[in-house]
């Protein structure tokens, strides 16, 4: 049986380790061992923090592993190119880590390439604040976090200044981008690249709570567009994936869509999707196994993936801001929809971001569920 070498086990990872334990996969799993919720699912566990690369490499070459993943761990990337590069196994180049650094560094490349993305300052501390000619409103996020946090829009300087001390928290390497804020939906798209092939998988709705804070309440597939807004997604985003060097892994790409019907990417990660989006939305949507395909793209067993269904898929989070899906949660006997389901033990009283969401449940019909 092939070794798979997991980078990350904490709890936003569950989802792709039950699934590909449920494959039967061998899994070797490296991570802090606090919050190493995923412990469970691992044939060999490794307390090591993924930030030492060379302790994970020296695991890597022990347990003489056949391929590498975070699934959607962005923070592990530089980490699993690193043993994959150094033990000749299936990942993108050193070159592609640096261009996903963190989103300036992706930015940069979008722009080469021409691809129109909102205008964008890198921002460090709050005398630099001062000096930025951006347009309000605008948007404010760490230039190297996720889920969510730390992102705020804002109407003026006085809460610029706020949201900055806010982003600046989130941030790893102490870093703030400031970016034109552009309205209208945003989508995600899904894909998988080989050799630097890109295949499309899935483009999913995405719901947020809007300003100030946008934490995503609810992700529907597929998404209901039209047929020449699909082409249009799909050459945007191919054209930012081979500017950005991604061949050989998952990818996850935001879009937004004005009201004037422009199309901007927001942002790339060579990676899975969270939220379930790619775990379960894309295989209930579409039949084709995402979690499977990365884990033979690792493994170099790679397939051209196959679709053979039809049909809607989605999830609802429960929070303080959607109070109402606790009901359908409660009821999920009464529902031949939901698939699966979670409340938390402890919930919080006020959502700010993702990981202040309370529960979910995942649905699959034939038609997209409106609550």
């Amino acid at each position: 049986m092939k070794k798979l070498a997991i980078i990350g086990a904490n709890e936003s990872l569950e989802c792709f380790y039950k699934q590909a334990k449920k494959l039967g996969y061998y899994l070797i799993g490296i991570a802090y061992e606090k919050g190493a919720v995923c412990k469970k699912y691992c044939d060999k566990f490794y307390p090591i923090s993924f930030a030492d690369k060379d302790s994970v490499l020296e695991v890597c070459k022990t347990e003489n592993i056949d391929g590498i993943t975070s699934f959607s761990l962005e923070s592990a990337l530089p980490t699993v190119i690193y043993v994959a590069q150094n033990m000749g196994l299936v990942s993108n180049s050193f070159e592609c880590a640096k261009k996903l650094e963190n989103k300036f560094t992706m930015r940069k490349c979008f722009t080469a390439a021409g691809i129109p993305n909102p205008l964008y300052k890198l921002v460090k501390t709050t005398m630099d604040l001062d000096e930025i000619d951006m347009l309000f409103p605008c948007i404010v996020k760490p230039v190297d976090s996720g889920g969510s946090q730390g992102v705020t829009k804002v109407n003026d300087r006085k809460e610029l200044h706020n949201a900055f001390q806010r982003a600046i928290k989130y941030s790893k390497n102490g870093g703030v981008i400031i970016e034109q804020f552009v309205d209208g939906r945003e989508f995600s798209v899904e894909y998988i690249s080989h050799n630097g092939n890109h295949y499309h998988l899935q483009i999913t709705d995405k719901v947020t709570s809007g300003e100030p804070y946008f934490v995503e309440l609810a992700h529907h597939q597929p998404a209901q567009i039209s047929v020449e807004l699909m082409s249009r997604m799909k050459n945007m985003v191919e054209k930012a994936l081979t500017a950005l060097d991604i061949e050989n892994s998952a990818s996850h790409t935001e879009i937004k869509l004005d009201s004037k019907g422009d199309l901007y990417i927001i942002e790339v990660g060579a990676r899975m999707g969270g939220d379930y989006i790619t775990s379960d939305l894309v295989r209930l949507s579409t039949g084709y196994d995402f979690v499977k395909g990365v884990i033979d793209l690792a493994l170099d067993d790679f397939e051209t993936p196959q679709f053979n269904k039809t049909k809607y898929s989605g999830v609802y989070f429960y929070s303080s801001i959607t109070p109402f899906v606790k009901e359908y949660i409660q009821r999920y006997k009464d529902d031949p929809v939901i698939v699966e389901f979670q409340i938390n033990k402890e919930e919080n009283n006020y959502c700010y971001r993702n990981g202040d969401r309370n529960g979910y449940f995942i649905y699959q019909c034939e038609q997209k569920l409106i609550l």
